[in-house]
């Protein structure tokens, strides 16, 4: 299973981030959206609200597949989830 990580701190999620993932998924079998507090930022939403507005927007608005997306939140290194899940591709956005 080609499998890829979306790590970002999702502050809130915008239509850029759901615009990566859709066109991600194309691309991987199964794509994880994680969401991360660092202590060193201040944040709109808590992690649990993030949480809650990525899966309401991606499941509930836009009807995406639960088969093909995993959300969760992570207070470790990316790579060490990486590892975890035996994911070989980090999806990164681009702020222009």
């Amino acid at each position: 299973m080609n499998i890829a990580i979306y790590p970002g701190t999702f502050d809130p999620i915008t239509y850029g981030h759901i615009d990566v993932i859709k066109k991600s998924l194309n691309v991987f079998d199964k794509v994880i959206i994680a969401t991360t507090d660092n202590i060193n930022k201040n944040y709109f939403f808590s992690i649990e609200d993030r949480l809650s507005i990525i899966n309401n927007s991606l499941f509930k608005d836009l009807k995406f597949s639960k088969n093909k997306i995993k959300v969760m939140s992570f207070d470790n290194l990316t790579i060490d989830l990486c590892k975890k899940y035996k994911a070989k591709t980090i999806i990164r956005g681009l702020r222009a």
